[in-house]
């Protein structure tokens, strides 16, 4: 299984071509974002939360700091995903209202990760705004971030990448570890080089990982 693991870290963090966007007027997520709304007012409705999972979504077996890995979008609240189990690996494959197509894999074992892969056609191919990438970034968690159950606070990211895009001390890059919660219990997560796909299309991955200190 480990051999498993690390050659899932392999393809994960192996090389990503860069890629930037055309000229953009990204904004944060408003309230009044006409696709995201219906979505967010649904899981408000929703009586089961992510938080209420957290107990029994975090146990120790096999030497494992998680459970076999389960579906971890609500269907309710974004309905259609797709799953399947492969081992202790979970794949979740979802077309999203905004008309992008997102792959969560849900891995790891000493460790509990979350790699959100976004596909789009809606930004262009530009690699030259990276902290424009790290905008886009943020409207996308913010679409899937109200049908997520999981351990991971997807919320806590989207804050911190604002707080990061503010800094000024460095320059803003891919792949920098940041910081969400270290406890007991450490959290963080990590926004990959996006990858060109084609003409039009990229890809964004970002993986939030729990585990213990």
């Amino acid at each position: 299984m480990r051999n498993g693991y690390f050659a899932l870290l392999f393809i994960l963090c192996g090389p990503c071509a860069v890629f930037s966007c055309k000229e953009l007027s990204i904004k944060e997520p408003e309230e009044d974002y006409t696709v995201i709304m219906p979505v967010r007012e649904k899981a408000r409705k929703e009586t089961i939360s992510a938080e209420e999972n957290d107990a029994e979504g975090m146990t120790k077996s096999s030497d494992c700091f998680k459970r076999i890995p389960q579906q971890v979008i609500n269907a309710s609240v974004l309905p259609g995903a797709q799953y399947k189990q492969v081992d202790l690996m979970g794949y979740e494959t979802l077309e999203l209202p905004t008309g992008d197509h997102l792959l969560i894999i849900n891995w790891g074992c000493e460790s509990y990760h979350l790699t959100f892969r976004f596909e789009t056609s809606r930004f262009g191919t530009d690699t030259s705004k990276v902290k424009q990438w790290y905008s886009i970034l943020t409207q996308l968690l913010y679409v899937v971030e109200p049908a997520i159950d999981s351990p991971v606070k997807i919320q806590q990211g989207i804050d911190e990448i604002q707080h990061y895009l503010k800094q000024d001390s460095t320059p803003v890059a891919y792949n920098v570890p940041l910081t969400l919660s270290r406890d007991s219990i450490f959290s963080g997560m990590v926004f990959e080089q996006v990858k060109v796909l084609g003409d039009t299309a990229v890809r964004l991955d970002a993986t939030f990982t729990i585990s213990e200190i």
